[in-house]
């Protein structure tokens, strides 16, 4: 559609092309930008939208695309709007692989906000996509995410069968594997398996040390490994993992914010058991302010304010405990998580001491 035709106004490509230089340069996150900056991005999509102009949405996406692929701003609410609009577009044109992939980077975003059946559904989706375009490594990665969004949903078994399915069809020297690997990893840890876990999570790591490129699939797991040790008594080791996947995430210039907030709610779950609770609290408050500026995270906010609960009560102030426990609540509430699912695997890590919830 013409806009001198129509009357609509024109996209200013050359200041989105200015903004998304920006945002590669380093030091420069979307958090760091005034409200003023993003102003061109919205008002694209919405023009381009309006004039049912679907090539030029998908351009626009492309043009950012390396951006909404970091957790640090995936889940900004421009970049989501984006990715539904792209979405139509690539559906209206009959581009069909490049709706796979759309799809498929709007359910990571959607899982890592915490809509884990919303994701599962896209993903579900995208993977059929994969399967039906003949590409079935991408179906295999798209259906390995389902598993990840079951499980959050309480749904155990099916996730594991998922994952089951998924390592039966992946070689074990593939560095892909490790993904896998560490989802089978929290599913162990879930039914109080520490030692089947640990050895899970150190098989992930050592392929993904040993994996060009995988630093940051690295400073994920790491994490978790630093968990688990601490829960089978090796805090010094858990420390080790926790400070290595921050070295790791530090020279990223906090594109990586989300991750980098993950790992310090689980160091500040370590410290609450050893009874460091202003080491505690004040990982949290960096974990906090990590990811208020990059999005809406509630998925990982409800982890923290839980941890939070935990460390008040053990310090006897019940009042604060139980407006943090209500505030976790809210949170898992506002993204539709079961209270009761919640209750029952508290009740049980807590009894096997296999660590608080995820």
């Amino acid at each position: 559609m013409n806009p001198e035709v129509t009357g609509l106004p024109e996209v200013d490509w050359h200041v989105l092309e200015t903004l998304a230089a920006r945002l590669e340069q380093p030091g420069v996150s979307p958090g760091s930008l005034a409200e003023a900056e993003w102003r061109c991005l919205p008002a694209a999509v919405q023009c381009l939208t309006d004039q049912e102009d679907w090539p030029a949405l998908l351009q626009l996406r492309r043009l950012f695309r390396p951006l909404m692929a970091r957790d640090s701003a995936g889940a900004m609410p421009v970049f989501l709007e984006l990715s539904e609009s792209a979405a139509v577009a690539a559906e209206k044109l009959g581009d069909w692989k490049e709706l796979a992939g759309i799809l498929g980077a709007y359910g990571h975003n959607l899982h890592r906000q915490g809509f884990h059946a919303r994701a599962a559904a896209v993903f579900e989706r995208s993977a059929q996509l994969y399967q039906d375009l003949g590409e079935s490594f991408e179906a295999l990665k798209n259906r390995h995410m389902t598993a990840l969004c079951y499980r959050a949903l309480g749904q155990r078994l099916r996730a594991r069968q998922v994952i089951t399915r998924v390592l039966a069809e992946t070689g074990p020297s593939n560095p892909w594997r490790s993904n896998p690997l560490q989802v089978l990893a929290w599913l162990e840890q879930d039914r109080g398996d520490l030692h089947s876990a640990r050895a899970l999570l150190d098989e992930a790591a050592t392929l993904q040390r040993h994996t060009t490129g995988a630093e940051i699939l690295l400073a994920g797991t790491l994490p978790d490994l630093g968990e688990v040790r601490g829960l089978l008594g090796d805090p010094a080791g858990a420390v080790a993992c926790f400070r290595e996947s921050l070295a790791i995430l530090a020279g990223h210039e906090r594109l990586y914010a989300r991750l980098e907030a993950r790992t310090r709610e689980k160091w500040a779950e370590l410290a609450w058991r050893q009874g460091d609770h202003a080491h505690a609290l004040a990982l949290l408050d960096e974990a906090d302010d990590l990811i208020r500026g990059h999005g809406q995270y509630p998925d990982l906010m409800w982890r923290i304010e839980m941890v939070r609960g935990f460390v008040f009560l053990r310090r006897g102030d019940w009042r604060t405990a139980w407006h943090k426990l209500r505030s976790t609540l809210a949170y898992r509430r506002a993204l539709g998580l079961s209270t009761r699912v919640f209750a029952q695997q508290l009740l049980s890590r807590l009894v096997r001491q296999t660590g608080l919830p995820r």
